[in-house]
């Protein structure tokens, strides 16, 4: 056998191995969530003091089994991307390794935080912007290395258009600059939120690979991998939610990466998944304040719109080539049509979560997030606060009632009076003065 041949081979073994785990995965994850819940039945019904306590080991298993099951997958994919014999492996090289180490960066930064955080804020805040000033770096790198990629590969994309790919990158990047800024100014650096982050990032990777079916050039249907995302943004506000889905849609692209040109990767993955932030915008306005699943769902619906609008942009201006249609008006038929998988994906995912909506400890815990992450924000602004060194604490302004010479002089008259003069005489005695 050819090298070519042996590398074929091993890329379709690796390939049937990713999709035997997959569904091994689903239904490991299906027979997990049934065991929670019926064990938390149980523990409901029969040891409700110990309910708290079994939350948090429920919690512990699913974050567990979530970053394990994405460690075994992107390990994978990189095997099989690597034996990949139709893939330019010097080229994968240069766009898998920049995507990687600035994958890394942030997961190091965060965990950086979240250990600075047991010691000052100031810390944590230091910490924060030196990941964000390196993770910068890294973006700029890999959109500089995806460039260069392009000048190699324009060739076999004639018909690109790098106007409409530029324009949409940009209205698009704007558009989730806006979403941004509409959301509720919270702290980013606090455990809670950095933890969640982290665990929603890990669910949604690890559910990106249970697939029911695979599109040719990209793209999946999946089980419900949007859902942590839509969650997370409700649970801890619209500007949190968008950063979380920026990082994830970053993460994506070494997954299953089907890049020509950096606008393209923006579209398809960066900002694809970043407008999924404003899915929590309308329950942190407080709109159907009284049926927040009405909220969760009309803004999912918004999140994943955008999201296909992203997704059919690229098409249409990047991959007009592929479509054999001859013209941007059957690019834009077939693309429309194409990407509507991500349609599908958001009724499982917007199904799968008006079950969790339905329950109301499940809103109860949510509510309690949304309103934590306020009040802190809120005691923040309020300016009661003052250093003292490396650390900060929040301080509660008081009043010192300091008694004057005749407040005393009156005190002690009446002390006296109360022993010399019977009880009920005292209130006359009392009025006189």
């Amino acid at each position: 056998m050819t090298e070519k041949e042996v590398k074929k081979e091993v890329y379709n073994q690796i390939k049937a191995l990713i999709d035997r785990t997959s569904m091994t995965s689903l239904y490991l994850a299906i027979g997990l969530l049934v065991a929670i819940v019926a064990v938390g039945l149980l523990v409901y019904f029969f040891k409700r003091e110990k309910f708290d306590v079994f939350k948090k080991y429920a919690a512990g298993v699913v974050v567990g089994f979530a970053v394990a099951l994405t460690v075994v997958f992107a390990f994978l994919t990189a095997e099989k991307n690597s034996a990949n014999p139709s893939v330019d492996q010097d080229m994968y090289a240069v766009l898998f390794y920049p995507i990687l180490a600035t994958i890394l960066v942030i997961v190091a930064g965060g965990i950086g935080m979240l250990v600075a955080g047991l010691f000052s804020k100031k810390a944590t805040k230091i910490v924060g912007y030196c990941t964000l000033a390196l993770a910068t770096g890294g973006f700029i790198a890999i959109m500089v290395e995806m460039a260069k990629y392009y000048e190699q590969v324009a060739e076999w994309y004639p018909d690109t258009n790098l106007t409409g790919l530029i324009v949409s990158a940009v209205v698009f990047i704007v558009l989730t600059a806006v979403i941004y800024l509409l959301g509720d100014k919270r702290k980013f650096n606090d455990t809670k939120s950095l933890v969640y982050g982290a665990v929603a990032i890990a669910l949604a990777y690890a559910l990106s690979y249970v697939k029911f079916f695979r599109m040719p050039q990209g793209g999946s249907v999946t089980f419900a991998s949007m859902l942590p995302l839509l969650i997370y943004a409700c649970m801890f506000g619209t500007r949190r939610g968008t950063i979380v889905a920026l990082i994830y849609g970053t993460l994506q692209a070494m997954q299953d990466p089907w890049i020509i040109h950096p606008m393209q990767f923006l579209l398809d993955y960066t900002l694809a998944y970043g407008v999924l932030g404003v899915s929590g915008l309308l329950m942190e306005k407080g709109v159907f304040k009284e049926k927040k699943i009405f909220a969760f769902l009309l803004g999912g619906v918004m999140a994943v719109f955008l999201r296909y609008v992203c997704h059919v942009c690229s098409g249409v201006f990047a991959f007009a080539d592929l479509t054999e249609q001859g013209s941007y008006t059957g690019a834009l038929v077939y693309s429309l049509t194409y990407n509507s998988t991500v349609l599908v994906d958001m009724v499982i995912a917007l199904a799968a979560g008006s079950v969790l909506f339905l329950s109301k400890s499940f809103t109860a815990q949510m509510q309690r997030s949304m309103d934590d992450g306020k009040e802190k924000q809120q005691v923040a602004d309020s300016g009661f606060h003052q250093d003292h060194g490396d650390d900060e604490e929040e301080l509660t302004p008081f009043v010192v009632p300091v008694a004057s010479a005749n407040d005393k002089e009156e005190t002690s008259q009446l002390e006296k009076l109360q022993e010399a003069v019977p009880t009920d005489d005292l209130q006359a005695e009392q009025d006189k003065k």
